[in-house]
């Protein structure tokens, strides 16, 4: 027993110091294991996203290939070897994929049997290619495929039948475009106006993203700030296609060029309000001036009338001194003849 016993306490000493270190063993190695299976989880997306020696990584060609723009087109059908170049405005509001075609209408009588076309865009050319005619032999097409996402790519694009003249037709990209109610408003003093932009028509509307309205009397554009300004600026954008700019309290400082801005996602369109303030004795100027030119003109008649009278007044002093010089001048004579028939008695 006693042998047992004291062979036994070495065995379990050694064992409870055993676990102890195990564990510790376990405990340290079990963070190290996590920090390196989180580090392999952030550098592997790292490397295919954003390596400048690797191709495009597939998480990026799969965004590109799940990406779906609505798809439009137009076309224009040029009748015959015309030389004036047609254009066609496209209104694009947001971005989307374009088909503009080209259509080149011709007679059976034409023998060519291919065409070149190309198409140009501020300056550059590009997608050059060799067309055959339809079915029906009676016209030449050609089209482009673009995708416009940004303001850069909304200009004119323009199709070029290489013939002797060549044949043009453009297609002039464009943001919905505003309409003002009014371009020009005359309003008085101490009175409200209300100025008024819209964008679309009766089918068809559209929604800017934000509407500014700005004036420019000369020296530079202000922004309205109607929270700045409450008392005198108001806001109205209701329904979102259209706004309405209510000043208050007019004032001859009010009289400038006020402009509306709306934004969208591939550019900006704006309008123009002239609006004039004035007094309300302008009105009357008119009458004014036509009444201070009736007084000169009968001062003027007075003042003529006067020297006349008096002219003729001299005239008739006048007259009347030489008849009477006359009188003398022959009574003294009659005196003189009398004496000179006495003395020659």
């Amino acid at each position: 027993m006693r042998g047992s016993g004291a062979n036994g306490l070495p065995l379990v000493l050694l064992l409870a110091l055993w676990g102890p270190a195990e564990a510790q063993t376990s405990e340290t190695s079990t963070p190290s294991e996590s920090i390196s299976e989180k580090t392999t989880g952030i550098s592997t997306p790292t490397t295919l996203e954003f390596s400048s020696t690797a191709g495009p990584s597939s998480t990026m060609t799969t965004f590109d290939e799940a990406e779906k723009l609505p798809f439009l087109n137009d076309t224009i059908i040029i009748q015959g070897f015309s030389k004036v170049p047609q254009t066609k405005t496209f209104t694009l509001e947001s971005p989307a994929e374009l088909e503009l075609m080209c259509s080149l209408v011709i007679s059976n009588a034409t023998n060519a049997a291919k065409m070149e076309t190309v198409w140009n865009s501020e300056n550059a050319t590009f997608n050059p290619e060799t067309i055959r005619r339809n079915e029906t032999h009676s016209k030449w097409c050609t089209r482009y495929l673009i995708k416009v996402r940004n303001e850069d790519q909304m200009r004119n694009y323009t199709c070029v039948y290489k013939t002797t003249p060549e044949i043009k037709a453009t297609f002039v990209l464009q943001v919905p475009q505003v309409h003002v109610k009014s371009d020009h408003i005359i309003s008085y003093v101490g009175d409200t106006v209300v100025l008024t932009c819209d964008i679309g028509n009766g089918k068809t509307q559209f929604n800017p993203s934000f509407w500014i309205w700005y004036s420019n009397n000369g020296s530079g554009e202000v922004v309205i700030n109607s929270t700045l300004m409450p008392e005198k600026y108001s806001f109205i954008q209701t329904p979102a296609n259209t706004t309405k700019l209510k000043i208050f309290d007019l004032s001859e400082l009010d009289t400038s060029s006020y402009w509306c801005k709306a934004g969208f996602l591939l550019g900006e369109s704006k309008g123009k309000v002239s609006l004039k303030v004035l007094t309300y004795l302008t009105p009357l100027k008119p009458f004014l001036v036509i009444a201070a030119e009736v007084i000169i003109l009968v001062a003027l008649i007075f003042i003529f009338e006067v020297v006349s009278k008096k002219k003729e007044a001299n005239t008739e002093v006048g007259k009347e001194f030489e008849q009477v010089e006359t009188l003398k001048s022959e009574d003294s004579n009659g005196v003189e003849n009398s004496t000179t028939r006495h003395r020659n008695v």
